[in-house]
């Protein structure tokens, strides 16, 4: 049986790796630290799937021209409390950011905030942007289109993606509601870091080539992600990508080429809203009636006795605080990566990662 380890690295070194690697690639210093804090960020909340393992598959896009790192990013059309943003196919971490910032501003101008944005990329994790209406005392929205892996129900050829929204809700003296979540099962990441791991999967996550369930992750990745709740998620990825795609200007359904090819534009879309609490209620009463609901649902009965009662995204806090502590666990083969993309940019891995 392969034993798998994991490597713990502090995240200001891991930080400083992004921000080092990405600008080596070209992105100036301000848009490599953008993408460094949502990789980080990502990693610190155990979305592994959206962290550092991302930077090689990232490197090989920039390197082939598939994403622009000097975007020109700017505001295409506007009115009171809209934008469309046209990301001029840069790294979507960077789009994004620029895009919910404009969507608080409006907020804050307006009440609510709506942005989309188009010809962008892969953004990471969608709670990263969502959450960064928190500090203002807003609820903050986010979703992307992504590659094409979901079916519809019945069929075997992927006509839309697993296209993650998320929502981000501020509270009092309990911590923020954030819920984050594809529209399949699994995030499709998940099915490599099992094949990294030699892993199978569960029967549910994933379809082959033939649109058979399968437990292999290889094949999987081959094949179609299995949509949440059946037609269900199958109908809110459909709309999600209607959002980014249709609402933006973005690429939609066929059009749309795979957010890991290295020499194309994947021309991704995202939507955006942010909105300013005060403006429906005190933002002091939205707060405390958000507390008692996290303490209703904290002491509601468990079928065990015994079992914690989480809300969205409360385990990712649990495991932000700790690892801003104790460090990331990475695996060791994702280290393997760090290192082999340090040494084709010249950069000294073991000095920046200190491991």
């Amino acid at each position: 049986m392969t034993v798998v380890r994991d490597v713990f690295v502090a995240p200001d070194r891991l930080h400083e790796f992004v921000a080092s690697a990405t600008m080596a690639l070209g992105l100036s210093a301000a848009d490599a630290a953008i993408v460094a804090a949502s990789l980080v960020e990502a990693d610190l909340r155990g979305v592994h799937t959206h962290g550092v393992a991302a930077l090689p598959g990232y490197a090989r896009r920039l390197r082939g021209g598939g994403v622009n790192p000097r975007p020109r990013i700017a505001v295409a059309v506007e009115s009171a409390a809209t934008a469309v943003i046209d990301g001029d196919n840069g790294l979507g971490q960077v789009v994004g950011r620029f895009a919910m910032d404009q969507a608080i501003a409006r907020a804050r101008e307006y009440g609510i905030g709506s942005v989309t944005a188009r010809n962008s990329s892969h953004f990471g994790a969608a709670a990263h942007y969502a959450s960064m209406a928190l500090a203002h005392d807003m609820i903050g929205f986010a979703s992307t289109s992504a590659g094409n892996r979901i079916a519809p129900i019945g069929g075997k050829t992927a006509v839309v993606g697993n296209n993650p929204v998320a929502w981000a809700i501020p509270s009092g003296l309990e911590r923020p509601i954030v819920l984050d979540m594809a529209q399949s099962v699994v995030a499709a990441g998940k099915l490599g870091f099992a094949a990294r791991r030699g892993e199978r999967i569960p029967i549910g996550w994933a379809l082959d080539r033939d649109g058979k369930p399968t437990d292999d992750p290889v094949a999987g990745a081959a094949g179609l992600l299995v949509p949440i709740g059946g037609p269900k998620g199958f109908g809110s990825a459909l709309v999600v990508d209607i959002l980014c795609g249709a609402l933006s200007g973005a690429a939609i359904g066929r059009e749309l080429a795979s957010p890991h090819q290295p020499d194309a534009p994947s021309r991704l879309g995202h939507f955006f809203i942010a909105i300013d609490v005060a403006r429906f209620v005190p933002i002091d009463d939205f707060k405390r009636r958000v507390d008692r609901m996290v303490r209703d649902i904290h002491e509601s009965e468990p079928t065990e006795p015994g079992t914690p009662l989480y809300l969205p995204g409360e385990i990712e806090w649990r495991l932000r605080e700790e690892r801003a502590r104790r460090g990331i666990p990475l695996l060791e083969s994702v280290v393997a990566d760090l290192r082999g993309l340090a040494d084709e940019l010249g950069l000294d891995a073991a000095g920046l990662l200190g491991v």
